[in-house]
């Protein structure tokens, strides 16, 4: 007696499809939130080792921070060649200065000598670095988070927490120029996630605009999640985004933490 194989008809075909339509439905936002979180703590890992080698070199040069002498450059996110150096020499990488979750920052290798060629990216990339300290701390990059370093020059003011728009400096918090002059370093937030609004935009996503160098690093959806934040004492936390406030204002575009 000759035996046959039952197929599969169309009916069961589509009935299997679906169901595992809904099963990647279900398990992918999970995916999903599970390498969000993995980046997450990759990139608080890299906030504090940014900010111990920050520490490291103050605490090597009498409590001074390696300030920029730049005049443009004055965006949270530019930091001085002079201070990538001062954190490579203390134990930090090129690769921990850019966030995980900013697909922007993490792909685009321009922004890393921006002051040097940012209306030029494809002349001039390959001639070596300057090398003086003076022209160092002129030049900036571009980078994944940013600091609340001051510059020779000086950034402004702090804006307090509390009502978000009121723009009122904070007595207790300024840019650090040293150590000396922060009593509570517990307090002091140095490195951050960077968080951004743009008015009449929204939130600033790091896919949104393929021309701007910097976006909100951790997003939940459509607004912002929080971000890692690294003090004056060493540790880092992660703050989320109900607990934050617009904090300093660059051309009109909000800085929150």
């Amino acid at each position: 007696m000759k035996l046959t194989k039952k197929a599969f008809t169309l009916i069961e075909l589509l009935v299997v499809i679906a169901i595992i339509a809904v099963l990647m439905a279900i398990l992918l936002p999970s995916l999903n939130r599970a390498r969000e979180q993995t980046r997450r703590t990759v990139c608080g890992n890299q906030v504090r080792q940014q900010t111990l080698a920050l520490l490291m070199y103050a605490q090597q040069n009498d409590g001074k921070m390696p300030l920029a002498t730049f005049g443009g450059g004055e965006w949270l996110w530019d930091i001085s060649y002079f201070a990538t150096d001062a954190i490579i020499k203390n134990g930090g990488r090129k690769k921990i200065l850019r966030c995980p979750s900013n697909q922007i920052n993490t792909s685009n290798d321009n922004y890393w000598r921006y002051s040097e060629f940012q209306n030029f990216f494809s002349s001039g990339i390959e001639t070596p670095e300057p090398t003086l300290d003076s022209d160092r701390q002129q030049y900036w990059r571009v980078v994944g988070y940013s600091y609340l370093m001051d510059t020779r020059g000086g950034r402004g003011d702090i804006f307090a927490a509390g009502e978000s728009g009121s723009n009122v400096p904070d007595p207790q918090k300024k840019f650090v120029k040293t150590l000396t002059q922060v009593g509570h370093h517990s307090r002091m937030e140095f490195v951050l996630d960077t968080v951004i609004e743009y008015p009449g935009t929204g939130w600033i996503l790091p896919d949104r605009f393929a021309d701007w160098a910097q976006g909100t690093n951790h997003m939940d959806k459509r607004d912002p999640d929080g971000g890692n934040i690294g003090f004056l004492d060493g540790h880092q936390e992660w703050r989320h985004f109900e607990n934050m406030y617009q904090r300093y204002t660059r051309q009109g575009v909000f800085f929150w933490w």
